[in-house]
């Protein structure tokens, strides 16, 4: 028996499978922009199951439980499924809170709660809170010399961080 045998078709209401954004990390004065791959196994489950892959930080391991809750609360039911996230390269390490927004979104995507297929023209940083609130992070503007440099158009960053970045007109979009 095959592969292709063993697996068990998915019904149409059931999410797609893959969802890929952007997100960045700092590393002293120097950038890297973060590939945010989500993945949702489409076989329901008794509970969620949360897994972040990539060499993160305990930050990233717990925006697991502050994504969960800001969605939640902002009124999204995510159905019990085994959910992983792979930020990618694997061989950078993935410090602080500021990839929240984009796994959120790959979620959502991932359950079809977007149009787009994947965001990949945009970089997206902040912190969310468990109201689904969006937080500043430190190392925007390294972000944003790498998003330019990278030649992705647009850098999404909450509406309070827009003054340190004034001289990246056409670059930025605000939360």
């Amino acid at each position: 028996m095959c592969c292709e045998d063993r697996v068990e078709p998915r019904a149409a209401a059931l999410p797609i499978m893959l969802y890929k954004t952007f997100s960045a990390t700092v590393d002293g004065i120097d950038a890297n922009i973060i590939e945010v791959e989500v993945d949702v196994s489409g076989v329901k489950l008794n509970e969620l199951h949360f897994h972040t892959v990539g060499l993160r930080d305990a930050a990233v391991r717990e925006s697991q439980d502050r994504v969960r809750s800001a969605l939640r609360n902002c009124g999204y039911d995510i159905p019990p499924m085994d959910i992983t996230v792979n930020l990618a390269p694997a061989d950078i390490r993935k410090e602080g809170s500021g990839f929240d927004p984009p796994m959120a979104l790959g979620i959502l995507g991932a359950y079809r709660g977007l149009n787009k297929k994947e965001l990949l023209d945009c970089v997206f940083v902040g912190e969310l809170s468990l109201d689904g609130g969006i937080r500043g992070i430190r190392g925007t503007l390294p972000i944003a010399i790498e998003t330019r440099g990278r030649k992705i158009p647009s850098l999404i960053v909450p509406r309070l961080m827009p003054g340190k970045l004034r001289w990246c007109a056409g670059l930025m979009s605000i939360l």
